[in-house]
C-alpha cells in the first residue's frame, strides 16, 4: 500500500480520521473509524493525544473489519507517533465499545455467506448444482445445501427449487449479521445511525 503524503496545511496534531485513512491508503476503514473515534475518541485524546487517539480509532476499525490488522509500529512510524499511545488509545476507545463476537461465530457466518452467494450464483446460472463447497463450508449451512441437491434430483418440483429473490434476501441479511458480529453491539449502532 501506498502511503499519501499530507498537505502543507495539515500538522500532526489537527489530522483528522479522513486524513489519517487517506495518508494510509485504507479509506474503506474510514466509516467506522470515524464513527469510534466520534464515541470515544476524545477521551482518548486527552491521555493519549489527539494523533493517538485518531490511529487508535482506525486501528479498532482495522481490527474489526475484514482489513488485516494495521499494525501499531506501521501507524507510528508514518504519523511519528509511540506505538504504545496508540495501543493505550486503542484500548480506551473499544472499552467504551461493546466487543465484538468471538471468532468461532464470525467464522460461521462467513462461511454460511459464501454458501449462500455460491447457491446464488448457480441459480442466477439456471444450472442449481450443488456447489462444490468443502465439508467445513457444507457444515455451515447443510439446509442450504439440502435444498439444492434437491433441486438437482428433483428439477421439476416447483416447491423445492431455489428462489433467486429469497437466496439474495437471505444473503443481505447474513452480510448484516457479519458486520453486526464483527463490530459489536454498539459500534454497529452508532454506524447504521450514522448512515
Amino acid at each position: 500500500m501506498g502511503q499519501r503524503q499530507f498537505k502543507p496545511e495539515e500538522t500532526a496534531e489537527s489530522v483528522s480520521v479522513e486524513q489519517a485513512v487517506s495518508r494510509l491508503d485504507v479509506d474503506a476503514l474510514g466509516e467506522v473509524a470515524g464513527t469510534a473515534f466520534d464515541h470515544a475518541g476524545e477521551l482518548a485524546a486527552f491521555e493519549f493525544g489527539h494523533t493517538a487517539a485518531v490511529l487508535g480509532a482506525i486501528r479498532l476499525a482495522s481490527r474489526r473489519s475484514r482489513h488485516a490488522t494495521l499494525e501499531c509500529e506501521r501507524l507510528a512510524a508514518v504519523f511519528d507517533v509511540d506505538p504504545d499511545s496508540i495501543r493505550g488509545a486503542d484500548a480506551m476507545i473499544a472499552s467504551h465499545l461493546t466487543p465484538p463476537a468471538d471468532a468461532a461465530e464470525i467464522r460461521t457466518l462467513r462461511r454460511h455467506l459464501i454458501v449462500t452467494e455460491e447457491l446464488l450464483t448457480a441459480v442466477r446460472s439456471a444450472t442449481q448444482p450443488r456447489p462444490n463447497c468443502r465439508p467445513a463450508l457444507a457444515a455451515a449451512a447443510p439446509w442450504l445445501l439440502g435444498r439444492a441437491e434437491q433441486a438437482t434430483t428433483r428439477p421439476d418440483d416447483d416447491a423445492i427449487g431455489l428462489d433467486e429473490r429469497a437466496l439474495r434476501t437471505h444473503a443481505a441479511r447474513i452480510r448484516r449479521d457479519l458486520e453486526l458480529a464483527r463490530l459489536g453491539t454498539k459500534l454497529h449502532a452508532l454506524v447504521v445511525e450514522e448512515r
